[in-house]
């Protein structure tokens, strides 16, 4: 989990790229290398995880059996000259693609396809942009995958919408992904896109994952404590929130601190669209509760 982290914590990082230029192999049977978890549970939500053949430590979403081939620090070359890819699928850090991996690519005929993955616009590109990257324009398959990816964006677009019924949540909210030290989520991340398009306010501006002190909290004072642990079964929020569970902050007052578990929640994919309906479950939690609070007598 602590290389997902630090992973995505390099794309964090990145800047507006041009993608790898690569021609299209003429072979019609996909042979991917995944180099990204958040790329994987992508593919496999398109219906390509049967074409994977090569995969991180990390990828949780594929099938276990599909052998490693290291991760986007460490490559093992002679394992990828093995699985002889048609396609390599990457998510950089921000200076680009390894030039070794985009030279040896060239030398074997193999197509880099490569995304960075911040916000939420950033998995709507990739979404839209997976079938072209991985199919010819004749291709058939090519316009099947693109109907699985219009569907997920989709889903992504009614997770996102406002409720009609209720207004949302506004109160500034701090969500975290760890307490010792404390570290946020803050603007340019596809979870501040996901509390915004909710209507939520996050209470950290700078942009990126940022570390956080206790006396930082205090003065920010935020009304509500969002957690992010995925996958968790079961949480004690005032245990696993350490010394954010007791600092004088208002979000401790009211109440208003709350566990995401969803098992993609680090993964900036195509899988977003639960988290987002996770935090929309939150959100309204938080509202329904200052409503009663605020109509008490």
């Amino acid at each position: 989990m602590v290389a997902i982290i630090a992973a995505w914590v390099f794309a964090l990082a990145a800047c507006d790229h041009k993608p790898v230029a690569s021609t299209q192999p003429a072979a019609s049977q996909l042979r991917i290398v995944s180099l990204s978890p958040a790329l994987s549970r992508t593919l496999v939500d398109l219906g390509l995880g049967g074409s994977v053949v090569g995969r991180t430590p990390y990828c949780s979403s594929l099938d276990q059996s599909i052998p490693v081939v290291g991760d986007l620090q460490t490559i093992d070359y002679e394992a990828l000259v093995r699985m002889d890819p048609t396609h390599i699928l990457v998510q950089p850090p921000a200076g680009g693609v390894d030039p070794h991996l985009v030279e040896v690519a060239r030398q074997r005929g193999w197509t880099i396809a490569d995304w960075h993955l911040n916000d939420l616009e950033d998995i709507r590109r990739t979404l839209r942009e997976t079938p072209e990257r991985l199919y010819s324009t004749e291709s058939p398959q090519r316009a099947e995958v693109s109907r699985h990816a219009s569907d997920l964006l989709a889903d992504l677009d009614s997770a996102l919408a406002l409720p009609d019924e209720r207004p949302p949540y506004r109160g500034r909210t701090l969500m975290v992904s760890a307490v010792d030290p404390v570290m946020a989520f803050g603007s340019g991340t596809y979870l501040d896109d996901i509390l915004r398009a909710l209507g939520g306010v996050n209470v950290i501006a700078d942009r990126g994952w940022v570390q956080l002190s206790l006396e930082d909290i205090v003065r920010l004072a935020p009304e509500a404590i969002i957690l992010v642990k995925p996958g968790a079964l079961e949480v004690d929020l005032q245990a696993d929130l350490g010394p954010l569970a007791t600092i004088g902050v208002p979000a401790n007052s009211s109440g208003h601190r709350a566990l995401l578990a969803h098992p993609d929640a680090f993964l900036p994919s195509s899988s977003v669209a639960g988290v987002a309906e996770q935090m929309r479950a939150i959100l309204t939690r938080f509202a329904e509760s200052t409503i009663a609070s605020d109509n008490r007598p």
